[in-house]
């Protein structure tokens, strides 16, 4: 398989509560339909996500350029992501790219630098709703060959090309 035909799953809850600040919680950190809207204001929006296992390491997949948003809550993919780029925060000027990170993303980064500089930040350039829908098993794992069951943070999987 040509590292090309590869993408990344990420697992999103717009329904939780996530701590933004001190005394400030927001579920827009989860909402999709929250960063296409920044997406279309300002040509881009960021999303990040945790490495695996918590760990402090450069992103393994430089090669990746889309992905898609899997809803768990609902059990359903419902958005492709085209990706210009996903590094770790404290690899990115953040001054010159803050038109893209939305505001709740940009008070934590505030709030809690110290612990989400390693989380990979990715910038997405458009978000489209999938249609139709699909579901984890549509998708196949890139390490294994097998149908995906769970994605608990991310998943990297072999791109169906869905758009």
């Amino acid at each position: 398989m040509s590292s090309s035909n590869k993408a990344i799953l990420i697992a999103v809850n717009p329904f939780k509560n996530y701590i933004v600040g001190p005394n400030r919680i927001s579920k827009k950190l989860g909402d999709v339909e929250f960063h296409k809207g920044h997406l279309i204001r300002n040509g881009g929006v960021f999303w990040d996500i945790v490495p695996m296992g918590r760990r402090d390491l450069p992103w393994k997949h430089p090669e990746i350029h889309s992905g898609y948003f899997y809803i768990s809550k609902l059990k359903k993919v419902k958005y492709w992501i085209s990706i210009e780029y996903i590094k770790r925060w404290k690899e990115i000027n953040i001054q010159k790219v803050e038109k893209y990170i939305p505001e709740p993303r940009r008070t934590y980064l505030k709030y809690y630098r110290n612990k989400c500089m390693m989380y990979y930040a990715i910038l997405i350039k458009e978000i489209r709703n999938l249609s139709p829908e699909r579901k984890l098993s549509d998708f196949t794992l890139a390490s294994t060959n097998t149908k995906v069951k769970r994605v608990q943070n991310y998943a990297i999987i072999i791109d169906p090309g869905w758009r």
